[in-house]
C-alpha cells in the first residue's frame, strides 16, 4: 500500500475496507477518536452513496472520486460485488461511530435519496 498512484490494486486512490478498519481501530486505540470518526464517516458515506446508486457493496472504492469505479492495472483487477470484508467493516464502523454521527449519516443519505432523479 502506498500513497503513489501506481495502478496497483492496493495503492492510491483505492480504499479497502480491511485497511480502513485497521487504521480506524488503531486511531481509536490511541485516543484519536475525532480522526477515527471522520474517516469512518467518509468511508461509510462513500459505501452508502454507491449502494444507493447501483444497489451493491464493493470490494474497494476510489476514495478520491468516492465511487466504486476502479481502473487497476496491476494485481487483482475485478471489483467484486458483495465482498464480505466490506460488509463487515461497514457494520463495525457504524457500531463504533457516535450516535449523532450515525444520525447525520442517515439524514444525509435520506436527503441525497430524495434529491436523486427518479
Amino acid at each position: 500500500m502506498s500513497r503513489r498512484e501506481s495502478e496497483g490494486q492496493w495503492d492510491y486512490p483505492y480504499g479497502w475496507a480491511p485497511t480502513q478498519l485497521l487504521a480506524i481501530k488503531g486511531l481509536r486505540r490511541y485516543g484519536y477518536n475525532a480522526d477515527a470518526d471522520r474517516i469512518s464517516y467518509n468511508f461509510l458515506s462513500t459505501i452508502a452513496e454507491n449502494f444507493r446508486r447501483d444497489g451493491t457493496i464493493r470490494e474497494k472504492y476510489n476514495v478520491v472520486t468516492r465511487s466504486s469505479e476502479t481502473h487497476v492495472g496491476a494485481g487483482y483487477k475485478a471489483n467484486v460485488v458483495g465482498f464480505g470484508w466490506t460488509n463487515a467493516a461497514f457494520l463495525e464502523f457504524l457500531h463504533d461511530l457516535p450516535h449523532e454521527e450515525v444520525e447525520r449519516l442517515s439524514k444525509d443519505q435520506d436527503q441525497a435519496a430524495a434529491a436523486a432523479p427518479k
